[in-house]
């Protein structure tokens, strides 16, 4: 999977693409993220870099707001918009416990998949979180 990562700079929103997403772990992603930020910040990014995404994954919880309806950009299939983590008051065990939680948001092209097959992705990536 290609995914796409909205990196907003002060010369505008950039999507570099991480290629084979699924073959890196979480300290390849950040390597490779932190070096793509860098090269956006001196417009050194070639072209080639923003191509072939299959869905983005935008983080507009860094600038703020919780939630959002991001909007897919054809060729791709969705976006998952990632909102401000905040704290929220729950139960567990009978004990009121502050937990973090993190808003997710996604659009999708129903051309390209069905709704269950969205609901099976995001219910996907958030028992992967949860295990992070």
């Amino acid at each position: 999977m290609n995914i796409g990562i909205a990196v907003d700079s002060k010369h505008g929103l950039y999507v570099p693409v991480l290629r084979h997403a699924d073959s890196y772990n979480n300290q390849g992603i950040r390597k490779w993220l932190n070096r793509t930020v860098e090269e956006i910040r001196n417009r050194k990014i070639g072209r080639e870099q923003f191509q072939h995404a299959t869905i983005t994954l935008s983080n507009f919880g860094a600038i703020a707001g919780l939630y959002a309806t991001p909007v897919v950009t054809p060729p791709q299939v969705a976006i998952v918009g990632v909102g401000r983590i905040n704290e929220k008051l729950t139960l567990i065990d009978n004990t009121p416990t502050q937990i973090n939680t993190l808003p997710l948001s996604m659009t999708f092209d129903h051309r390209a998949c069905t709704g269950g097959e969205a609901a099976r992705f995001m219910k996907a990536l958030v028992q992967h979180l949860e295990q992070e």
